[in-house]
Parts: C-alpha cells; structure tokens; sequence
C-alpha cells in the first residue's frame, strides 16, 4: 500500500565576513553574572519568525502561510512579541533560542528578532542563540506583497554573527575555531556550550535547506576540551543545540544530529547530564544511558506551534540540581490586550484549524490516494482523517490523544498501515512536560 509516513512527514517538515548596512551599532555594556544559589533560563526554539515589513497579509503571503505545515506564520511575529512580553515580566536570567529563529533566513526577519531580544538585554536579561536549519544560506527567502513573491535577502554565517552580537556572541568567553558555536558563563558555576548543529554550506547548490544536522570533528574535539575546564571549575555545562541528541519521534531522520554515538560519548565523558535542542517542532524529554550515566535530551516544542510552549529551567547553582517545566505560552491573552476580543478569538481558531489540519489534510490525501486497493467509503476516510488530526496535535503537544470514536477506528486498521503505529504511539505519550534530576 502507498501510504506511508513519509506523508506525515509533510506535516512535520518547516522545513538558512560583511557590514551590515543599518544594523544597530554594538553599545551593549557587560551584563552583570547570576551569583545567587538559583539561575533560571527561559527556554524556546523554532519560533520561525518572518518580520512584517516582508508581507502586506496578501494573497501570496496567506497561500503561503496555509501551507506551512501547521505553524502559524500568519502570527510569528506576533507570537514572538508575546514571548518577549512573557519573559519581560517573568525576568529569567536567561533566555535561549535553540535555532529556527527565523521563517527561512531572511536577513531581515534576523533583525526584526534581534531588535525585540535587545529588550531583553537591556532589563539585564542574558540573552544566547544558536541558528537552526532554516537560518544561514537559505535560497528559499522570500517576501511577499499582492499575489506575488519575490527573493529577499538572505543571511550568511558572518552576518548572523554580527545580527546577533548582543545574544550571545559579544557574551562568549570561547569561540569554535570550526563553527558558530561557542561558549557563554553566566555565572561562575553555569555554563552554557552554543552548538551550531546546522549544515548550510551547500544550500545554494542543492535549492534548499538542509534539514540533517552534525557537528564538525574540531568542534567536539573543542567541546572535550571545554568539558574538561569545566570539570576542573566544578561547573555545570549544558549544551544548546538545534538538531536533537536521540530519537524523539518514529520519524526521526534529518532530526536527529548525525553520528550521534559520537556526540553523546563526548558529551558523555564531559559530565554533561542534560541538553536542550528543538527542531522536531515536538514538546518531547528523552533519556539514554551512556557509559552508565543518564544523558536527557529535552525538545523544545516550537514557538510557532500551538500551544506554543515555552521551556523554565530552573538550576541550583549549590547542588546541581535542576527542574524544567514546559508552559503554554498564552498568545491570545496578549492579542486581546493589544488588538481586543475579536482578534483573540480569531487566532484562538486559526491557532487550533492550521494545526489540525496539518495532519487531517496529510492522512485525507493518502487514503484516498489508496483508495483503489482499499474500497474504503468516504465516510470511512473522513473518520480517519479525524483521527489523524486529534492525534497530529497530540503529539506536538507531547501530552496523549484522547480516545475518541475517531481515534479508536485507527485500533481496527490493518497494521501495513505506517500511520495507525503513529497513532496508537501518540495515545502512550507522557513525561514530556517536566523534568528533574542533576546537571551536575
């Protein structure tokens, strides 16, 4: 049978040395290192930002943003602007960005993003990022106005440095001789290791981001060294990367970071307990065992997505210990406050409609592309695809699917089907919300 989860994938998929003309100039002053017994970091990642000067809400813009695979474009910036609201009035020590920040690495979606991160700084709000897959290189950037698109720019490695110089890089005490990577200290006893998982050099040549991630051998032979300083300091070292660690999801090529054995035994003999990374857009905490110690990998569920969760970290700086919790971010609180009850309500539909039918859509066309060998009804289709899209949200979610009539038909599918395992999986999804244990 054709139907295979390669169409689900569709679903998953968002999928990146010069002056920069009209960039702010860099007149940021040191931020002052967390001393007390607790630091706390705000955590997000794939929030694919397009900045608004790049669209009018056209007809190009909202054919395009239909099609994005569940992320509301529509409100990216928007979204953001909340988050930032967010981490304003909760003042974390820290905020991180995992990579994706931005729709397709339009350069000037970066500095939209790096304009609103500088409110953050300028409250004493460290502020660290790290690019995604969609962010350096990227032929896909565009802008749209009326019923057409046209190129914009696009953002290479140097200027992404350079956008970002007061979220993170201006902050480095060490940087990857190989890579964008590099390392920040909060505090004496805090460290956060930058990893730039994503490959981006052949993008140009291949017409596309590449979605597969690695690290270069220099770049964790600098991370060894790193885990050794540390261990010596007795501090904790948590890297930040894009692509994750170990697999999340059954579908996991391209998410999950290559020649990963390597990373996690590095990382592994750095004494690093805990990672954070994004990628598959999936609210997700994962756990493996390596050389006899826990290694978590927690998956930031994307900004973009509904329900839009933001990540709080929560480290004893004395004992190591350390608890996160993932939060839905409450957008349509903040467009009421700023756009009233009729614009709330209008996301509040549109947030739960794309999304939905991200998955409704995908599982609707398989089946009925499968229609001849099948002989299912109509009805029958209709009633899985529902299926499908209870269970697409779900699993974004992290958090199990109902068991509806919809969901339950699944049970009585042939198991050929590649997506009734998906379905039934996403029925036993949990612990994807909080965590604790030590980083150190």
């Amino acid at each position: 049978m054709k139907l295979q989860l390669r169409a689900l994938a569709l679903t998953l998929l968002l999928g990146s040395t010069l002056l920069l003309t009209g960039c702010h100039r860099n007149t940021a002053k040191a931020l002052p290192a967390v001393n007390g017994h607790q630091l706390t970091a705000m955590v997000i990642s794939d929030d694919h930002v397009i900045a608004p000067s790049l669209h009018d809400n056209g007809q190009a813009f909202d054919t395009y943003a239909g099609n994005d695979a569940g992320a509301d474009l529509k409100y990216s910036a928007t979204i953001f602007k909340a988050f930032i609201a967010k981490a304003l009035a909760t003042k974390p020590d820290v905020v991180i960005i995992s990579g994706d920040i931005t729709n397709n690495g339009e350069k000037a979606s970066h500095e939209y993003v790096a304009k609103q991160l500088r409110r953050l700084t300028a409250k004493r709000i460290h502020v660290y990022v790290v690019p995604g897959n969609h962010d350096l290189n990227n032929p896909l950037t565009r802008g749209f106005k009326g019923k057409k698109q046209h190129e914009v720019d696009a953002t290479d490695a140097a200027q992404f440095k350079q956008i970002y110089a007061d979220a993170g890089y201006n902050e480095a005490v060490s940087h990857d001789s190989n890579s964008l990577s590099y390392l920040v200290k909060p505090s004496k006893k805090t460290w956060f290791l930058m990893l730039n998982s994503a490959i981006y050099k052949s993008n140009y040549q291949q017409g596309s981001s590449t979605v597969a991630g690695g690290l270069p051998d220099g770049t964790l032979d600098w991370v060894a060294k790193i885990g050794r300083e540390a261990k010596k300091q007795h501090a904790t070292l948590i890297p930040v990367l894009h692509h994750n660690l170990m697999n999340h999801t059954m579908i996991n090529q391209g998410y999950t970071i290559g020649y990963a054995d390597q990373v996690r035994q590095v990382f592994s003999k750095a004494n690093i307990k805990l990672a954070l990374s994004g990628h598959i857009h999936a609210q997700s905490i994962k756990h493996k065992t390596v050389n006899g110690q826990e290694l978590t990998d927690i998956a930031s569920g994307a900004l973009i997505l509904g329900e839009h969760y933001y990540g709080t970290l929560v480290i004893n700086q004395d004992t190591g210990a350390a608890q996160y919790h993932a939060t839905p971010l409450n957008v349509s609180h903040y467009i009421q406050q700023h756009q009233g009850t009729k614009a709330a309500k209008a996301f509040q539909k549109y947030d739960h409609d794309v999304l939905y039918a991200s998955g409704y859509n995908a599982a609707l066309s398989s089946l009925y592309e499968d229609r001849d060998e099948t002989h299912y009804s109509s009805k029958k289709i209709k009633t899985l695809a529902t299926g499908m899209g209870e269970a697409n949200i779900a699993m974004f979610r992290g958090t199990s699917v109902k068991q509806t009539a919809a969901v339950d038909a699944w049970n009585r599918m042939p198991d050929s089907i590649g997506l009734k395992e998906f379905i039934l999986r996403t029925k036993d999804l949990h612990g994807n919300l909080q965590w604790s244990g030590q980083v150190r």
